[in-house]
């Protein structure tokens, strides 16, 4: 029942989905917000739901571009799930912004890739200048962000059509010129203190010295979470697809590894870091439902991870 809903758009697969990203900014306006937040959590909840709503539309044209989103519209439960078992405790809203203008800006990169082979080079280019610069965007929050373009650079270079000097041009200039533009005018209206920052610098975030897995084993929804997604990498290696495809997959993991190895250093962890690995827990756990194309298989796994999500998130926890 559950597959069948979300197998394609309908009132009832959006007006769920809208729901659960509801709940979800529900629980978070009544955190502890740190950085940027309103007096009144009316206005705090509705910032968070428009940048749940932005992520999970730059997820959906991943998948469209992977040629797999026109198979099923899955990830529109599957990424308010996975996202519901994160144990978060505190709220940056950089770091949920920063996630969102990522992911927005790895999407127009897959259609780049996917299509500048068939559209004209000034189209193509465009749609690379409007990766580069969302990702740019980000860093005006986390300067550290500026080496997330890295993965970009790495898709190009590994893609079937080698990178030219335009392509390299743009991750060049668009940052820098970004970068020193808006910071003049944020020194002008003296609000740069609120921008610019770096991740080492935040307050209620620190790094050890210790690789630290912890948060994944202490909270079993989760768990069940980085499970389906283990299970899902061994069916990502057997998946037949395009070279560039299969490049990029291999680029999303190089992502996962390195966030993840991040995180696992910061003590304590607030749990709104997790938001940077929701795309590709979303995108790589989906692969099962390619693997069995069954509706019964795809309401296992949702049932299984709904009942997860309400035990070990709402009345255990």
């Amino acid at each position: 029942m559950i597959a069948k809903v979300f197998k394609q758009y309908s009132y009832v697969s959006i007006t769920v989905s809208a729901l659960l990203l509801c709940l979800i900014s529900y629980n978070y306006s009544n955190l502890t917000a740190t950085w940027l937040s309103f007096q009144t959590k009316s206005l705090n909840f509705l910032l968070i739901l428009a940048i749940l709503i932005i992520t999970i539309r730059a997820i959906g044209r991943v998948f469209k571009f992977a040629r797999i989103g026109a198979r099923s519209n899955y990830y529109m439960l599957m990424y308010p799930l996975i996202v519901l078992s994160f144990p978060v405790e505190s709220l940056d809203l950089r770091l949920l912004l920063c996630p969102a203008l990522f992911f927005s800006g790895w999407s127009f990169f897959r259609e780049y890739v996917e299509k500048r082979n068939t559209i004209t080079s000034n189209r193509s280019m465009i749609l690379l200048f409007d990766s580069i610069l969302l990702i740019s965007i980000s860093s005006i929050l986390f300067i550290e962000h500026l080496f997330l373009l890295l993965f970009l650079l790495i898709g190009l270079a590994f893609s079937k059509k080698s990178i030219n000097s335009k392509e390299l041009g743009v991750f060049i200039i668009i940052p820098i010129l970004l970068f020193f533009t808006t910071y003049t005018i944020f020194l002008v209206f003296d609000v740069d203190a609120l921008f610019f920052s770096s991740i080492l610098s935040l307050k209620k975030l620190s790094f050890s010295n210790q690789f630290n897995l912890s948060f994944i084993y202490y909270n079993p929804a989760l768990l069940y979470v980085f499970f389906l997604f283990m299970c899902s990498l061994l069916l990502l290696f057997r998946k037949k697809s395009s070279y560039d495809i299969q490049t990029l997959d291999y680029d999303g993991l190089f992502y996962f590894g390195t966030l993840l190895s991040v995180i696992a250093f910061v003590n304590p962890l607030s749990g709104i870091e997790l938001h940077y690995l929701s795309l590709p827990l979303t995108y790589y756990t989906h692969h099962l439902f390619l693997w069995k194309k069954s509706l019964s298989f795809a309401n296992f796994i949702f049932i299984s991870l709904i009942i997860s999500v309400l035990l070990f998130t709402f009345v255990l926890n």
